[in-house]
């Protein structure tokens, strides 16, 4: 009885009425919020498909073996002022020569940064599908930089390859390069008295030029410019970054 009075008289005060617009309005908020968390859960799909399609490209892009004894590793020594030099002067779409690519470290790191042209020549011609170099590289060329004939590269880079070189024949070569304009920018690497005799298996790793100083690379090669120097893991050497750019 007396739960039909206070019943009665919250329908005569209007506050029945308005509890019920109370209700009806929070229904509609649940099922935008219901929308919301639909709409939400699906673009987490979507971004979880995407970051799983990036990281299958990814782990086909950086390649199949980490054997580096089949082809030699780069040391990471310079490896920043490198990639540094190239965000900096060289745009994506750019042609690029990767000289002596060895276990294609540079190719599989102007990859990650969305370079898309990119070319590599060696002399040593094993184990490049073992290694997925074949996906890494647009074109493969496998013989000597000295005897290579083309048009024009944007970048090349010598990453630890001018010391496997012979002075005269390292000097007339990037000469070549400036002079008959067959690049815009070059790279080098190149470690500070180095001896090293042939490694695994592959009779091109000898150094050619093992009394390299700063001193040497002055005299030798006076137009490139030294932009970083620094200690070689594990081996305790120094590493000079020289680069060349057509300005």
């Amino acid at each position: 009885m007396l739960k039909r009075v206070i019943k009665n008289q919250i329908r005569n005060t209007g506050m029945f009425k308005e509890l019920e617009v109370d209700n009806e309005n929070l229904k509609q908020q649940i099922m935008s919020l219901e929308k919301d968390y639909l709409s939400i859960k699906n673009q987490l799909m979507k971004i979880q498909t995407e970051n799983e399609r990036l990281l299958a490209e990814r782990t086909e892009m950086v390649g199949y073996s980490l054997n580096f004894s089949l082809r030699g590793l780069s040391p990471d020594a310079g490896k920043s002022a490198i990639l540094k030099f190239i965000l900096e002067n060289i745009k994506k779409d750019a042609k690029i020569l990767d000289v002596g690519f060895g276990s294609g470290v540079y190719g599989k790191l102007l990859r990650a940064f969305y370079y898309q042209n990119i070319d590599g020549i060696d002399i040593y011609g094993q184990n490049i599908e073992e290694m997925g170099l074949n996906i890494i590289y647009d074109h493969i060329f496998i013989e000597n930089i000295l005897d290579f004939n083309f048009d024009f590269y944007d970048l090349i880079i010598m990453g630890d390859v001018l010391e496997h070189i012979e002075l005269e024949s390292a000097k007339n070569l990037l000469s070549g390069f400036i002079e008959r304009k067959k690049c815009r920018a070059i790279v080098i690497s190149i470690p500070y008295e180095y001896e090293q005799d042939e490694l695994y298996g592959n009779h091109f790793e000898k150094h050619l030029q093992p009394d390299v100083t700063s001193v040497y690379m002055e005299t030798h090669y006076p137009y490139l410019k030294l932009i970083d120097s620094s200690i070689i893991a594990n081996s305790g050497h120094t590493l000079g970054v020289y680069v060349w750019i057509d300005k």
